[in-house]
């Protein structure tokens, strides 16, 4: 029956508009995903009707796949609350759960159900529904505006912030239910870091136990037919005290689920709880799992070690008057994304797209005092499969005093003081090395880097960061092996060989190798 529901809702999307899909954020689960997030359902004890909650229901797949499920475990009486906005769905929705209940019956089982077509955030069932023992859902996912939409502060009593529908969904859903209530939810990993979901994190971690990740490493492949490119997780919560274990499970794809790896964590290494923003860290594979044993027991961190971190004031949408591909005697370079390279601010002014940002009225709130930073890409481009690529401004390679930054780059300094060229170097070799790349990964799911993510970042105290830096800018190249065998020594304490071609050179001679190049 569920590869026929699955059919079913497949046939219902291809005769739907993108705007439609849009506008309900419909992406329907597939039948492999949908018994697969009904196995984590644990037996209830002591009830006599289990009751279900699907918000979203669309064709009923999640419902049909979790009630078939708890008759295995050993449910004999299940009810089940369907809530569907769309209205050209609950035909389908209605004759499913119809031949639901008689397969039921025929098994010797009860089966009820009742539909409701209405909105589910803005009924909130929580206010005076009975409670419900379990839901799987896969929430719509779209962003609303705060000022004009219905949705808008309407779980303001859950958690402060508007970030996601979907988040709105689980709130409710976890609200509506039974203690030790078990909800499973197929949703985007962005809510597992950033300064937009702090507040919905806060209310999971406080009022849930979360006791399973499944992550797939295949970011586009739960949704593949519909071109979704979000990456995707499932999670298990239950409204009560936290585990002291969290269980991480990997796989490749949907294709692959009887194959996952499962990996047990101590839950202080998953949720890091440091100034209340509750970041839950996924490791995909058990290196991963030591990468984040390792780091936690660096003694620092990025505003302990007395860094600041900045977004380009330059946004060039907004400053077009201020932007021109001729130079000036009242221009300054513009860095932009392709300017940054590994270790390098590469700004000739000869690329096609390097440009100059004339110091005309009100130039001041948009430009930055030119000297020595940790430059961060704010975004990753297709063709590159590092999330971290940092490079450093040298003031001597662009002189001048001024430097404008656009929007997408961050840039990194020391706060009361100047950055020493050392320390930028061994900063900017921590975020270029493969372990700090692998460490960001289990952090964020994004491929964006935002300031705020990078404040939060635990780090090796400074005088080991100038250790590596006094390393890496006397290197006469600095290839990816290179600064994993720095890291290699200085951060994990392993052997270190040198190559000959790669011996120290004198501090002077180092810098004007730097300028050269650029």
């Amino acid at each position: 029956m569920i590869q026929c529901i699955e059919k079913e809702q497949n046939g219902y999307l291809s005769t739907k508009s993108e705007k439609h899909k849009k506008q309900y954020g419909q992406y329907f689960t597939s039948s492999i995903i949908s018994e697969y997030m009904a196995s984590m359902i644990d037996k209830v004890e002591g009830v006599n009707t289990l009751r279900i909650l699907d918000a979203g229901a669309g064709a009923g797949i999640l419902t049909a796949s979790a009630v078939n499920y708890c008759m295995k475990i050993g449910h004999k009486c299940i009810h089940a609350v369907l809530y569907e906005l769309d209205d050209c769905v609950l035909v389908d929705l209605e004759n499913n759960m119809t031949q639901l209940k008689r397969k039921i019956e025929n098994r010797g089982g009860e089966f009820t159900f009742e539909i409701k077509n209405e909105d589910f955030i803005l009924s909130r069932p929580d206010k005076d529904s009975e409670p419900f023992h379990v839901s799987s859902i896969n929430p719509p996912y779209f962003k609303y505006n705060t000022k004009t939409s219905p949705y808008s502060g309407r779980t303001a009593d859950l958690f402060k912030g508007n970030p996601n529908i979907y988040a709105s969904f689980v709130s409710v859903v976890g609200a509506s239910l039974a203690q030790n209530g078990q909800m499973i939810a197929i949703i985007p990993r962005s809510f597992a870091n950033g300064l937009y979901f702090k507040g919905f994190r806060q209310f999971l971690t406080e009022n849930f136990c979360l006791e399973k990740i499944h992550i797939f490493k295949s970011r586009d492949r739960v949704f593949k037919e519909l071109s979704v490119l979000q990456e995707n997780i499932i999670c298990k919560f239950v409204k009560k005290d936290q585990n002291s274990l969290i269980s991480i499970i990997s796989s490749n794809c949907s294709l692959d689920l009887r194959q996952s790896s499962i990996t047990n964590y101590a839950t202080t290494l998953i949720i890091d709880r440091y100034k209340d923003n509750n970041i839950i860290r996924i490791p995909e594979t058990q290196d991963d799992g030591r990468i984040l044993k390792t780091v936690e027991n660096w003694e620092s961190n990025f505003e302990l070690n007395g860094y600041y971190i900045s977004t380009g004031p330059v946004v060039e949408h907004r400053t077009r008057n201020y932007i021109s591909s001729q130079k000036s005697s009242i221009s300054i370079p513009l860095v932009r994304m392709h300017n940054i390279k590994p270790f390098r601010n590469e700004w000739t002014g000869k690329h096609k797209k390097d440009v100059y940002f004339n110091l005309i009225d009100g130039y001041e709130k948009h430009v930055t005092r030119n000297s020595v930073y940790v430059m961060l890409k704010r975004f990753s481009s297709k063709d590159e499969k590092r999330r971290l690529v940092a490079g450093v401004n040298v003031p001597t390679v662009i002189p001048g005093g001024l430097i404008g930054f656009e929007n997408h780059l961050n840039y990194i300094g020391c706060v009361n003081e100047n950055m020493s060229l050392e320390e930028a170097f061994g900063l900017a070799a921590l975020f270029n090395s493969t372990f700090m790349d692998k460490y960001f990964r289990c952090v964020s799911g994004n491929t964006q880097v935002n300031a705020t993510e990078i404040r939060l970042l635990k780090l090796p105290n400074r005088k080991t960061i100038n250790e590596i830096g006094s390393l890496i800018i006397n290197m006469s190249n600095q290839s990816q092996l290179d600064i994993d065998n720095v890291i290699e020594k200085i951060i994990l304490n392993h052997d270190y060989r040198r190559t000959e071609e790669n011996k120290i050179r004198p501090g002077k001679i180092a810098l004007k190798r730097i300028e050269n190049a650029s």
